[in-house]
């Protein structure tokens, strides 16, 4: 059966924007977040948010992994695709991790033999727990550099910020996944899926090397013509002033202030703030697993995670045919009214009136959740952009782990409150800025030079109108001033007046 011109076209767009190590890539990011999922169902379920502090250590090797990139990239000049290396070591943290969830040195025995000789429980070592530094070092290894390298990969069409949202609602689909499947009670199991799932993940990414090596393809490249010509001359890390000298006497161009980090600064921590500010909020959660058993009369604990990676798809699908800016103000704006609505029908007593609701805001969290990634992938200084990524994921880290003093609020009305206040406000304020600060997206250095102030002149497009395209008929001249044009030896033209032009001067309302 045919398709549809139109579905046609957006398959085959949506087909070209992806490789093997496209796919791959994506693959490793949907396992980042299977991995944030078995934390996740830990932490909020089975109770488990102290003392642990897994995820200060990821962002430590984050931070740790991004000045040392950056380093490199500020002594080489240059890219140097160096993603899948570092996927490789991130992929095998989580291979460890999933080997201390198989582990069974110590058992029940040992576990009290040291409980007694420490004079304290020790359930943060039972090795499910033990696995979650590990686990948390290589979810966020792959977390930064899969990103990192998805927003490289794109070409100059536009399609970035797609790219971008596909990759994260993988990511929150990893992470839906990983929450369904993980139970505590039953580590080994847990432990053997995501054993599989790294060795998988190991064994395609040496394939992919080893197709590299051979020459089979190439994914140490970019699909944007004009960064690869700057990243092989080395002028990819130039700073503003060396930018600026590449377009001295340019008529066409014109130079104004720079505004690249004031974008990055404060549209970027507005936007992340929002991004993160009710995902992991207990108080949502236990409204939302209240509402959907009083709802449907079962417990779906995963729901809220589903509906956030539902979301995300969603907003994949948007970005390919509508602008970040148009989706932002549309579904930041839904989201405000859905808050509101929220705290104008909530009753501890029949939270099940909440359902539909919340179902809706999780939604549109993940339509807005790339908005962030995107942000940062994007206005940040070529030279910087990992530490930037970094950055905002220690932020969204440290929300996550900030959230554990909400589960100590004994008033629930209160903790709602004041976590949907403040999401009212960042929305509030993210909104204008992106409408105001968000550049059009397009080649990489195209949008690196609006951000440095460097403005293409816009020029009269081209006239299609008879009387502006022939150039041998005389409209504004007087007879004494006509020509004749040579073609070629055999083709002579000759301009002619317009009928009464002549009698202009001496009768004026005469004028054709």
């Amino acid at each position: 059966m045919k398709l549809p011109l139109k579905v046609d076209n957006a398959w085959t767009r949506f087909v070209a924007m992806f490789s093997l190590a496209d796919l791959l890539v994506l693959a490793c990011l949907w396992a980042s977040g299977f991995s944030l999922g078995y934390y996740s169902k830990s932490a909020y379920v089975y109770d488990n948010l102290w003392p642990h502090w897994y995820a200060l250590v990821g962002g430590a090797v984050t931070l740790v992994l991004a000045l040392g990139w950056t380093l490199r990239k500020h002594k080489r000049q240059k890219y140097s695709y160096d993603h899948y290396y570092i996927i490789f070591y991130g992929l095998l943290c989580a291979l460890m991790g999933s080997c201390f969830m198989l582990t069974k040195q110590l058992g029940e025995s040992s576990i009290h033999q040291l409980s007694l000789r420490w004079k304290s429980p020790i359930k943060s070592l039972i090795p499910p727990a033990v696995s979650y530094y590990f686990t948390f070092v290589g979810l966020s290894v792959v977390y930064l550099s899969g990103f990192s390298y998805v927003s490289l990969r794109c070409d100059a069409s536009g399609l970035r910020p797609a790219r971008i949202a596909f990759a994260n609602a993988l990511h929150a689909c990893g992470l839906a996944s990983g929450f369904v499947i993980f139970n505590e009670l039953e580590p080994q199991r847990c432990g053997l899926i995501t054993l599989g799932i790294n060795l998988l993940l190991i064994s395609m990414v040496c394939l992919n090397e080893l197709l590299q090596h051979v020459g089979c393809h190439n994914y140490k490249e970019s699909r944007d013509l004009v960064f690869n010509l700057l990243n092989e001359e080395r002028m990819v890390f130039l700073p503003r002033q060396a930018v600026l000298a590449q377009f001295v006497g340019r008529t066409d161009y014109e130079l104004l202030a720079s505004r690249q980090w004031l974008v990055l600064i404060l549209g970027g921590v507005l936007v992340t703030l929002q991004r993160n500010c009710l995902l992991f909020s207990p108080s949502y959660l236990q409204l939302m697993w209240s509402a959907t058993t009083g709802y449907v009369h079962r417990s779906h604990l995963f729901a809220p995670f589903v509906l956030y990676a539902a979301g995300c798809g969603l907003g994949a699908l948007l970005l390919m045919r509508y602008t970040p800016k148009l989706v932002y103000l549309l579904f930041g704006v839904i989201q405000v009214t859905l808050i509101v609505a929220l705290l104008c029908i909530y009753s501890e007593e029949q939270s099940e009136h909440c359902f539909l609701f919340l179902c809706l805001i999780y939604a549109t969290m993940g339509v807005l959740s790339s908005q962030s990634l995107h942000w940062l992938l994007e206005c940040s200084p070529f030279l910087y952009t990992e530490l930037a990524l970094s950055i905002g994921f220690v932020l969204q880290l440290a929300i996550l782990e900030g959230y554990k003093y909400e589960a100590n609020v004994d008033d629930t009305w209160t903790a709602l409150l004041a976590g949907s206040v403040v999401t009212l406000v960042l929305t509030s304020l993210a909104i204008p800025v992106v409408q105001w600060l968000q550049p059009h997206s397009a080649s990489l250095v195209d949008v690196r030079n609006r951000l440095l102030g460097i403005h293409r002149q816009s020029s009269a497009g081209e006239q299609t109108q008879f009387w502006q395209t022939n150039h041998f008929l005389a409209h504004n001249k007087p007879p004494h001033e006509l020509q004749s044009v040579r073609l070629s030896k055999s083709r002579i033209f000759q301009q002619y007046p317009i009928s009464g032009l002549s009698d202009t001067n001496d009768n004026p309302k005469q004028k054709f």
